[in-house]
């Protein structure tokens, strides 16, 4: 869980110290904000908002990307910055071993398994990690989480009944697809589909 003051005391006692609008500046970086945005709404307010949202607001931030990557390169934005990426990360990683209240795909639980089979496999593969796979992928299969990584499962096909049939005009034999009118290949008869049923189409009464 992101935390100011967690945060501030772990960086200090590397003898790195930060104000509280680098903090939300970085933050919101961390957090996929575009680091104009951040750096505006964080150091210069007010034009920010006499600004934002206006015809000149690309021409305004523009001007701030010096600014803003400048800042990012400080030794403290920096350290701040991987302090907060890898407590971010650590947070949703936590979030998501909750498998009551999340969904996987079969692409996100093939990532899960690399991104724990490459840190387990970084030192000697011991019984104690593969049973540490294994039983994720237990409960993973027994909470219905192992499902098809393509789309597929999520489309329909509707096979349309056929019908061997006898044309009322010339006797002949064809074929029906249920749905859709048809018309006799040997002598031009047409037949409608209507109410479940096909009715030849009177050509004069």
């Amino acid at each position: 869980m992101l935390s100011f003051l967690n945060t501030s005391n772990a960086l200090h006692t590397r003898a790195i110290d930060f104000s509280l609008q680098q903090y939300f500046f970085v933050l919101q970086i961390v957090l996929g904000e575009d680091p104009c945005v951040a750096y505006a709404n964080t150091f210069d307010v007010q034009q920010f908002k006499r600004n934002v949202p206006s015809e000149d607001e690309d021409e305004y931030l523009n001007t701030l990307k010096r600014d803003a990557q400048d800042m990012l390169e400080t030794q403290e934005c920096q350290q701040l910055k991987d302090e907060l990426t890898a407590l971010y990360n650590s947070d949703i990683q936590a979030k998501a071993s909750n498998f009551t209240d999340y969904s996987f795909t079969g692409a996100d639980v093939r990532k899960l398994l690399a991104g724990l089979l490459h840190n387990r496999t970084e030192g000697d593969l011991s019984d104690a990690s593969v049973r540490d796979v294994l039983a994720l992928i237990k409960t993973m299969y027994e909470n219905g989480s192992l499902d098809s990584d393509d789309t597929f499962a999520r489309h329909f096909i509707t096979i349309a009944k056929k019908y061997d049939c006898v044309c009322t005009t010339c006797g002949r034999e064809l074929y029906a697809v249920e749905g859709l009118d048809m018309k006799c290949p040997h002598c031009g008869q047409v037949y409608k589909w209507s109410d479940n049923r096909f009715y030849p189409s009177m050509d004069k009464l």
